[in-house]
């Protein structure tokens, strides 16, 4: 009897041992190049234009539409806000590998892969008008994959857990969170003003020149201080949308006279940035871009930063820290008539 019950032990467990094993296999080989088991009918290539992506998370319950337009992205629900063009490029690249990937033959319902309802389904929309839609179910056994099919393919392929962490987004991820959306190199003229405070700097040719405050006008700006005003320009971002706000432009500090930023560049569109009041309970600022609706938080550390460099570089006439600039400053370099006009 005890032989019997032995020999049954055994047997359960090199049983157990091959599907382990057998699962292992499939986890690894079924992410190489290995030829199809069926037929695809999705495959996506760089020729393939993808200009409409749709995000329906099921787990989460929610869903995120997006269009390209003129070569940029846009958020289209549950929002209209421009997106994060690199990072809808870099989905479209993942869905473009996914359907790259070896397909199985199902050997069981689609209920028993969790494709039947899938946790996520990627919409992707073609030239012509056509769609492709990626399903993705549930984690296999053994490894760090998930079950994933096509809706118009007969068959399934394994997906990495990587992959799918891309496809898995979020409406605030995909905004488009930069004050200043223009590439710094297009920039040509830069002002801030900031209460009785005003600096304008415009560039001529590869050099920046001080345009005010008048105590500086002509001067030529050292590299190293254009560098800490750019940089501290691209570092102001979006902290938090306020996509329900109810409140006036008034009550949330935007005057006809208040602080801003205005950035001109060649063949790029102005920006302007305004600057409302103080939200100190957020640490932060009233922020809205002209042009566009969208009032949002921007980080007060971010502002200050800001605030403190226009009055380190360019300190008030008469204080101790303007003294020690006139000490300091090198020689101002006067541009030709022709650059001021």
């Amino acid at each position: 009897m005890k032989l019997v019950r032995t020999l049954a032990f055994i047997l359960i467990f090199v049983f157990a041992a091959a599907v382990y094993l057998f699962q292992v296999r499939l986890a690894k080989e079924s992410l190489k190049t290995i030829p199809d088991e069926v037929n695809r009918n999705v495959t996506l290539s760089q020729n393939d234009t993808i200009d409409r992506i749709a995000l329906r998370d099921n787990t989460q319950k929610t869903q995120i539409e997006l269009q390209k337009k003129d070569g940029s992205w846009f958020l289209e629900v549950p929002v209209r806000y421009p997106a994060e063009s690199g990072i809808l490029e870099g989905l479209a690249a993942t869905a473009r590998l996914a359907s790259r990937q070896p397909r199985l033959r199902s050997e069981k319902e689609w209920a028993e892969y969790g494709l039947a309802s899938p946790d996520m389904e990627i919409t992707l929309g073609l030239a012509e008008k056509k769609t492709a839609t990626l399903l993705i179910g549930m984690k296999v056994p053994v490894g760090k994959a998930f079950y994933a099919r096509w809706a118009e393919e007969r068959g399934y392929f394994l997906l990495s857990s990587e992959m799918k962490s891309v496809f898995r987004q979020s409406v605030y991820g995909l905004r488009e969170k930069r004050i200043f959306r223009a590439a710094p190199e297009t920039y040509r003229k830069i002002t801030v003003e900031m209460g009785e405070h005003s600096y304008q700097f415009r560039k001529d040719g590869p050099d920046w020149y001080w345009f005010e405050p008048v105590a500086k006008f002509g001067q030529k700006v050292p590299a190293g201080v254009m560098y800490a005003v750019l940089t501290t320009l691209q570092n102001l971002h979006v902290k938090e949308f306020l996509d329900s706000n109810k409140k006036s432009r008034a009550e949330l500090g935007f005057f006809m006279i208040h602080d801003r930023i205005r950035v001109e560049g060649e063949g790029v569109k102005t920006e302007n940035f305004h600057f409302g009041n103080e939200v100190p309970e957020h640490n932060a600022y009233y922020g809205l871009r002209e042009g566009e609706d969208t009032v949002f938080f921007v980080d007060r550390g971010k502002v200050i930063e800001l605030f403190d460099l226009m009055k380190k570089i360019a300190p008030d006439e008469g204080s101790p820290a303007a003294e020690d600039a006139k000490t300091e400053a090198p020689a101002a370099l006067v541009p030709p008539l022709s650059r001021v006009l």
